[in-house]
């Protein structure tokens, strides 16, 4: 049994899938499981999968499902992975060649330690990083104070601890809406356990067209009940007033969009925050419904 599972959500990614194949073929370490988690994709991405060769030095699994966003294909993940690490590679992205290695030797270094993973750096290339390096390589701290209190930017490359993300139980699924930041489960689990923070890239990406980071803003518009949600899991206690109150007019952009009134806006966990930001962020709402035309 490998110690971690790389998860791969893919949709449409025929094309891309054989350079992160690649990648895992030159990991220097093979003690892993792949999974690809086929979110109703109408190419050819089930065709080069049964392509591959049986005889690869690490398990496939392959599963389809009907189209509902990368979060619900990770919630699949999620039931399957037995591992005890399980690490979301996108299909279009690849990992440097000792990626799996540094995971599992870091892993052994702080796995007593009750943390619910390690976050390492993304990088435009291996010497190039994406954002944000942290503070200090190693670093011990809650996903919510390195990434929003201290404010690290970027996309990063987190692995967590499997038994952890179930005990949250997944990402909640809006009907109709396919897409919901994956923070939310993150923040969750930054409640109660602390993680590392590495200054080592070990994932490359390239930000293509019809990936999720280039859909912007408009996406999000569209699946307003997930990120009005997220941004409630936002403007909890745990994270910086700054941050409480940036999210705060984003709940209400998110809540406008998806048609609620003032008093639903204002039911919620943070009615003292709605009434402050309630004014600027039906401004901002007017604003970008202006600027961005959702189809």
């Amino acid at each position: 049994m490998p110690y971690i599972t790389i998860v791969t959500p893919a949709y449409n990614r025929a094309r891309e899938l054989p350079l992160l194949y690649d990648s895992l073929l030159k990991q220097t370490l093979k003690d892993f499981a792949w999974l690809i988690i086929d979110d109703g994709s109408n190419d050819e991405t089930e065709t080069y999968v049964d392509s591959l060769d049986s005889a690869s030095p690490f398990l496939i699994t392959y599963i389809k499902k009907a189209n509902g966003g990368k979060h619900t294909a990770l919630n699949v993940a999620m039931d399957k992975v037995t591992t005890e690490l399980f690490f979301i590679v996108d299909s279009d992205d690849v990992l440097s060649p000792d990626a799996v290695e540094t995971i599992l030797k870091d892993w052994e270094k702080v796995k007593d330690d009750g943390l619910c993973g390690i976050s390492y750096l993304r990088g435009y290339n291996e010497k190039t990083v994406i954002g944000d390096e942290f503070p200090q390589d190693g670093e011990i701290d809650t996903f919510i104070n390195m990434r929003f209190n201290r404010g690290i930017d970027g996309d990063k490359a987190e692995v967590w601890v499997t038994k952890y993300m179930k005990e949250f139980g997944g990402f909640p699924v809006f009907p109709g809406e396919k897409f919901i930041s994956e923070a939310v489960l993150w923040i969750k689990m930054a409640r109660k356990y602390q993680m590392q923070f590495r200054n080592k890239i070990i994932y490359i990406t390239e930000y293509l067209p019809g990936g999720l980071s280039k859909t912007g803003r408009s996406l999000r518009f569209k699946c307003h009940e997930g990120m009005a949600y997220g941004s409630l899991e936002t403007m909890s206690k745990e994270f910086s007033m700054k941050i409480r109150l940036k999210e705060t007019l984003l709940y209400v952009v998110y809540c406008k969009f998806g048609g609620r009134s003032f008093r639903q806006i204002l039911k919620c966990p943070y009615p003292c925050l709605v009434i402050i930001g309630y004014l600027p962020g039906v401004l901002l709402y007017k604003y970008w419904k202006r600027k961005y035309v959702l189809s």
